[in-house]
């Protein structure tokens, strides 16, 4: 399958998850509120966020070792499965002793008990399909992973239906249909992975180690990845009540959705751009996906940012207004994080350069902790957008930097759109009509 085929799955697999997801995501928002939204999301993100420190980018090597193909699959999947359960367990003791000290701050003190320990309980699952992902991942099966986001969805949303909108469960609803979602996941993915790569059953230390050598480099980028992405709520969660946290993910998953056509690309690229192993040619193809992001998501922003002010009441409800100037405000950097400095680090890691990515991403981190230990505790919600804002724009910038360093200013064009961008999507989206029934019948 062609890299252009892989990522049209991926697309037509979030466009078949976006109406689904989105429509679960209101009917459960509006049933729970701000205040249980925002403890659901603060349980949600404790896992996210938290897990991935203790990998030391022991992922990321995952997926480089297994594109370049240094290592085959059966050879490793035991190796990283033990890394995966061993750090989930690392990771629930840490969080069960700040939780039960009472040092996560005011959002997790008003977590009960019987929200808090079935999250917990099911971290480790979370350690293992991480991992079996990025193994699918390295892989190029795309296609797989298109099938298990589908089922993953379906049964998120099928759960989150029965036991939050036909139950009065609320939030023990919601908290219990991902801890079955997870256990069912997991046995699914494990099934899958034995049945289709034959695992040898011995631990492969030298796989383990490259990993840690290469993902090492990345780590601290991978961390601050996660410090943009969550660490404003995290840290918005520790100064403020969980209402005011329940707005903030609200705005922010709903801008999240720029990222509905990066994220079809992105792992694609990476793989393409570690198999092409020159630096010129694969420059060529990184600005033109880059000119077709910029259109494409920059359509998405105006429209996000023109329609948010009645968007936000009507499809959540007016107790979620709040969660509108947020919003705005998050528009500019989610933009310039979904459009360019997402795919110009997927190109700097994928030709063999995992420290810039750090860096930019190092840099961002830098930025967005300064301003959120600095204007949440005087302004919530609004300061956590404007961090997050700022760190989104200024690493963009570090990513830019890096990419005209390498490539000799003239060589590729990364901004001006051309017919022939509009034209070669346009060949690319109807030669498809075959493939899309194709993935539909899967």
């Amino acid at each position: 399958m062609s890299g252009t085929r892989k990522s049209l799955g991926n697309f037509f697999t979030l466009l078949f998850l976006f109406p689904l997801t989105i429509a679960v995501n209101i009917i459960v928002t509006r049933i729970l509120g701000p205040s249980e939204k925002g403890i659901f999301s603060f349980l949600l993100l404790l896992g996210e966020s938290m897990l991935p420190i203790l990998y030391l980018g022991f992922g990321v090597g995952i997926i480089y070792f297994l594109s370049a193909e240094k290592y085959k699959a059966p050879q490793v999947a035991l190796s990283l499965l033990m890394i995966g359960l061993v750090k989930g367990i690392l990771i629930t003791g840490i969080i069960y002793l700040l939780w039960s000290n009472q040092w996560l701050g005011q959002t997790a003190k008003e977590i009960p008990p019987e929200a808090m320990l079935p999250i917990l309980a099911v971290l480790p699952l979370s350690g293992i399909q991480t991992m079996t992902k990025q193994l699918f991942k390295g892989c190029s099966q795309f296609g797989l992973l298109n099938i298990i986001t589908l089922a993953d969805q379906i049964s998120n949303a099928l759960l989150l239906l029965g036991l939050v909108v036909f139950t009065e469960f609320a939030l023990l609803g919601a908290v219990w249909a991902v801890v079955i979602k997870k256990i069912i996941a997991t046995m699914v993915i494990l099934f899958i992975l034995f049945r289709k790569h034959r695992p040898v059953w011995s631990i492969n230390l030298a796989f383990i180690k490259d990993c840690y050598r290469y993902g090492l480099k990345a780590w601290v980028g991978n961390m601050a990845t996660r410090a943009n992405e969550k660490f404003d709520q995290l840290i918005l969660g520790f100064f403020a009540s969980s209402n005011l946290l329940g707005y903030y993910s609200v705005a922010y998953s709903l801008i999240r959705f720029l990222g509905f056509i990066p994220q079809a690309i992105a792992p694609v690229l990476f793989n393409m751009v570690a198999k092409v192993n020159d630096l010129q040619k694969s420059a060529i193809m990184l600005a033109q996906i880059h000119r077709i992001l910029i259109l494409l998501v920059g359509l998405m922003a105006i429209g996000l940012g023109v329609s948010a002010s009645w968007l936000i009441p009507w499809l959540y409800g007016e107790a979620f207004s709040q969660a509108v100037v947020p919003a705005i405000i998050l528009l500019p950097g989610m933009f310039a994080y979904m459009a360019s400095r997402r795919v110009i680090n997927k190109f700097l890691a994928a030709n063999g350069m995992p420290e810039k990515p750090s860096i930019v991403e190092g840099v961002g981190a830098v930025v967005g902790m300064s301003c959120y230990l600095t204007l949440i505790p005087a302004y919530d919600i609004i300061g956590a957008a404007v961090g997050s804002t700022a760190a989104y724009l200024v690493s963009t910038g570090v990513a830019h930097y890096f990419f005209n360093r390498l490539i000799p200013k003239g060589t590729v064009s990364m901004f001006k759109i051309s017919m022939s961008d509009i034209r070669w999507l346009l060949d690319r989206l109807m030669s498809s009509s075959g493939f899309l029934r194709k993935f539909l019948k899967r």
